[in-house]
């Protein structure tokens, strides 16, 4: 065998995982990812607006308005380029499985059911381009309606085009976003690899002591129960430094109030030197009321009988405890739908002042960094931001599977490159372009040489 001379590497290389975004929204994922050390290709979705928001927040992506319906996908191997990508991410639509019919092209789905193509489309595409891994993401019902077979039938579909995934429910504010958000994540891979879900860092073991339903086992890992845990980001911790607003009024391009206050508003802050589309809206004359008179964690329930609709008599006093409701400062906020700025729609209302929460607040609650600027109508932001997978969630699940995509992928490339330098050849940074034809790339993190 040849001595193989200590330079035969004449640049030492880097990597970064490439990530495909399937139903990208606004970016959520693509945000966490790319803050990993991921490389983002691009991001695919049919809402023009929120396909503008991702490109001009991710000039290094391209963006596609695209239904993934359609059954060919000759554009997006031209967006994916020869080398392929890593890790396809992506939130398709669940909505419409049969559970009697099945998932599996064994059992027979319908495919005929308008709800069940988005997620179809997302298993075709990953057929058809074969990343390592794939992580998506939806309603946590999903894993427990009809005792979980819906969720089985999504494992095994994946299962037969050669995928192991395991799904997991995670709190949102188990990983620092100030927001209990629960959502549903499913992650696999081709390579027979683990599988790794992130540790929570966060956490609050007293969170469900008052509720009559036992919510703690929706997130099957978390609520600060491992020793060294933090307490949950509050509203104010997020949000305390913004500039005051009105009701009616938008705030866009003026200065912060104060420094950070917290460690949150520090790294939310990073990169950005002023308040953007701090926006809030017009309230109805209820939704005004509500936002005048009830003290903070106070809902529907403490307001006067009379000022309510007559829909409000027929609701039980213990059900929809989050309906005009006044945040609390001092704890973390709901979910965040796509009418966050309606007090009658869920938990929206400003825990000092008198309206609901901007489009600044919602992003920052979730976890969306100051110099994400969104696109669109006030209506369509709020439909991306409450659509969007927390990026500091997505981060933390990206971090969590590097190091097991980071040996799948050197693995292979650093395997290539021994092959061909124990042939006497020379590796340089095309040449490792050049053997990606598994289609697999490196990280940031991971120098590679030949041993």
């Amino acid at each position: 065998m040849a001595q193989l001379k200590s330079n035969r590497i004449q640049n030492r290389v880097r990597y970064q995982p490439k990530v495909l975004d399937l139903f990208c929204g606004a970016g959520g994922l693509s945000v966490g990812f790319n803050a990993s050390g991921y490389q983002i290709v691009g991001g695919v979705d049919n809402n023009e607006v929120a396909v503008r928001s991702f490109t001009s927040n991710m000039p290094e992506a391209k963006g596609m308005v695209r239904d993934l319906r359609k059954s060919t996908y000759k554009d997006l191997a031209n967006l994916v380029g020869s080398s392929g990508v890593d890790v396809i991410v992506g939130g398709p639509s669940c909505q419409g499985f049969s559970t009697s019919g099945g998932l599996s092209r064994a059992s027979g789905r319908d495919d005929n059911d308008p709800r069940n193509k988005l997620f179809l489309s997302y298993l075709e595409i990953v057929d058809q381009f074969r990343p390592g891994w794939i992580v998506f993401e939806n309603v946590p019902g999903l894993l427990l309606y009809d005792n979980g077979r819906i969720a089985l039938e999504i494992v095994r579909a994946f299962r037969e085009i050669g995928y192991s995934m395991i799904p997991m429910i995670l709190l949102a504010a188990d990983y620092g976003v100030p927001q209990l958000r629960r959502r549903l994540f499913f992650i696999g891979n081709r390579t027979k690899n683990d599988i790794a879900f992130p540790a929570p860092t966060h956490g609050n073991p007293e969170l469900w002591k008052h509720y009559a339903l036992p919510f703690a086992h929706l997130s099957r890992i978390g609520h600060g129960g491992n020793a060294g845990s933090l307490a949950h980001v509050t509203f104010d911790e997020a949000c305390s430094d913004l500039p005051p607003v009105s009701e009616g009024e938008t705030l866009d391009g003026v200065s912060y109030r104060t420094r950070p206050l917290s460690e949150f508003q520090r790294s939310i802050r990073h990169g950005s030197e002023v308040v953007r589309q701090h926006t809030a809206d017009s309230l109805s004359v209820l939704d005004r009321l509500a936002a005048r008179t009830l003290k903070q964690g106070e809902n529907w329930r403490h307001m006067p009988k009379s000022a309510l609709p007559e829909r409000f008599r027929r609701i039980r006093p213990y059900d929809a405890t989050t309906v005009l409701k006044r945040l609390r400062g001092n704890q973390p906020a709901y979910t965040i739908t796509t009418k966050f700025n309606e007090a009658t729609t869920g938990a929206f209302i400003h825990p000092s002042q008198a309206r609901t929460i901007t489009l600044r607040e919602a992003a920052r609650i979730q976890s969306f960094p100051d110099h994400f600027v969104f696109e669109g109508s006030a209506s369509q932001i709020r439909q991306q931001i409450g659509n969007a997978v927390p990026p500091m969630l997505a981060q933390c699940i990206a971090e969590a599977i590097k190091p097991l995509v980071m040996r799948d992928t050197v693995g292979v490339i650093t395997k290539a490159i021994r092959d061909v330098v124990l042939m006497n050849k020379e590796v340089m940074y095309a040449d490792i372009l050049q053997l990606k034809g598994t289609r697999r790339s490196c990280s940031t993190d991971t120098e590679l040489t030949a041993v």
